[in-house]
């Protein structure tokens, strides 16, 4: 064979072998893209994240929301939460409960169920809510409905006896339903304000917190009771509401029902109580009230809650506190910056306690007035009686206890006054806290040395947190302590008519002839 013919021939393969092998290459770069869209889009639809890019994370659920819908009392459940809004498709709020109530949905997983039901569409799946829940649709509402199937299954039992017991199970029927199934309106999970031309616009969203309220008190039925002195403390207020009122509104949304009581008209604090709380006590305890606290907080699990006013002298008080490492002191502590005498107090959250473990190291501000509190931590007598005191928020660097109030340009003076550490609120433990057969019949305590702080006008959102917070471990409640949802507020601006006309003559004249002038610059020099 001539060597031109077989030269041919090699080229000839070669040719082939450098074609199969490009085929080669390029059907497995498709077989390999196929594969890497389909793991994408599984992955996508199966562990999807959600991104929140705003500066506040205003669209992500608080650290209280998520602690809940991932604790025992939600995982555990033998039956899901179920969670029914039924919403217009057409209401301007439904995309934001869209993703609201989805986000609860994929933090909870198997255990919430969510379904969105459209009232106009499905009218039958609406009449049979209606039915069940007797609430007929008159307007975009969610349902949270925390009934256990064990329940349900007990109630159809009862059900099937005799005609005589109708009544008693049609009565346990409305109480298992009022007391473990809540309904929300739209209209209550935002806040409205007037405008200069008296039109209502949505000032602040509170959606998360009220929702939130819905699934405790779902999860949980019947609020639990702390009872309060109301023959101690001032029912009413010279301005705002009185601080029971905003306590009880705050701890409403934890279900827990702030129960007034006389202790001049009882001999014992109720059995059923979750806790006793003393807010701003006016006057003093008599001898049969202290001995009627000191047998309550020597029983089990009990809690106690002290807000004081350093305005009045409560000797009895006091001494009961001091047996227990807690001894509020008789001043005011104040600052003084230049020629200003500073009575609101700036301090920092101490880290180490249960109470403050997502509130540790975060600073506040506490307005009106503040006394010290001296607290006994390392006190050997109190650790042999297994009393610990812990202290929970210190006021900052630069401030002291004034024992004199009423210097005008008071000035520290190290013999009379008292000087830091000083502290505003505390804890007590009484009992074995650290052996688990014991830690659930632990006594608790919480006292702190200023009760201005509950007022419309003073109350911040991280001294609501730990007022929760506080309450929350006191009944027992380790898995709720954190830091709660915040209001999501929206600025409206105001503008004049003649910015009005500024900004219509931007957007009509000005940008189209600007667009206008630098296409036909481009269009000139291209064609030049």
């Amino acid at each position: 064979m001539p060597e031109t013919q077989s030269t041919k021939i090699t080229q000839s393969n070669q040719r082939s072998m450098r074609r199969l092998g490009q085929s080669v290459l390029v059907t497995i770069q498709i077989i390999s893209f196929v594969i890497v869209i389909i793991a994408l889009n599984y992955l996508s639809c199966a562990k999807h994240t959600r991104v929140d890019l705003t500066e506040r994370k205003d669209f992500t659920l608080s650290d209280f929301t998520s602690k809940l819908l991932k604790s025992d009392s939600v995982q555990e459940r033998k039956s899901p939460i179920r969670i029914i809004a039924v919403i217009r498709r057409s209401s301007p709020h439904y995309s934001r409960m869209r993703n609201l109530l989805d986000e609860y949905s994929r933090l909870g997983g198997a255990s919430v169920e969510l379904e969105f039901v459209e009232p106009v569409r499905q009218i039958d799946r609406t009449l049979e809510i209606a039915n069940i829940y007797g609430k007929p649709y008159t307007e975009d509402m969610i349902i949270v409905d925390g009934r256990a199937k064990v329940e349900e299954k007990d109630t159809d039992a009862d059900s099937s006896t005799g005609d005589q017991n109708a009544g008693t199970t049609s009565e346990i029927t409305k109480q298992k339903l009022s007391a473990h199934v809540r309904s929300v309106y739209v209209k209550q999970l935002y806040l409205e304000e007037l405008d200069q031309f008296d039109n209502l616009f949505i000032s602040a969203w509170q959606d998360e917190d009220v929702i939130t309220s819905a699934i405790i008190g779902s999860i949980e039925g019947n609020p639990r009771k702390i009872y309060f002195a109301a023959d101690k403390s001032n029912l009413e207020a010279t301005e705002g509401k009185p601080a029971w009122q905003i306590l009880f509104n705050m701890l409403w949304q934890q279900n827990v029902n702030l129960v007034p009581i006389r202790l001049s008209d009882i001999q014992s604090i109720p059995d059923d109580a979750e806790g006793f709380a003393l807010i701003a006590p006016q006057y003093d305890l008599e001898d049969r009230e202290i001995k009627m606290l000191s047998e309550y907080w020597d029983r089990p699990k009990s809690s106690v809650l002290i807000t004081l006013d350093p305005a009045v002298n409560l000797k009895k008080l006091r001494i009961f506190l001091r047996n227990y490492g807690v001894s509020p002191r008789n001043d005011r502590i104040i600052g003084v910056q230049g020629k200003l005498v500073q009575s609101s107090v700036s301090a920092v959250f101490a880290r180490g306690s249960e109470i403050t473990r997502d509130l540790g190291g975060k600073s506040t501000i506490f307005d009106g007035s503040s006394s010290s509190l001296e607290v006994m931590e390392n006190d050997d007598q109190l650790i042999n009686k297994r009393i610990l005191p812990i202290a929970l928020i210190q006021a900052s660097a630069g401030l002291w206890g004034e024992t004199r109030n009423n210097l005008e340009a008071p000035v520290f003076n190290p013999e009379e006054d008292n000087q830091a550490p000083l502290y505003i609120a505390a804890a007590i433990l009484r009992g074995q806290a650290n052996a688990d057969d014991t830690a659930a019949l632990v006594s608790k305590m919480v006292i702190m040395s200023n009760s201005d702080f509950l007022s419309e006008k003073n109350l911040r959102p991280e001294q609501a947190d730990f007022v929760k917070s506080s309450v929350n471990w006191m009944i027992g409640r380790d898995d709720l302590i954190g830091i709660g949802p915040r209001k999501l507020h929206r600025h409206k601006i105001t503008l004049l008519d003649s910015h009005h006309s500024f900004i219509n003559r931007l957007l009509m004249i000005f940008l189209p002839a600007t667009l206008i002038l630098t296409s036909l610059i481009v269009w000139n020099v291209r064609r030049a």
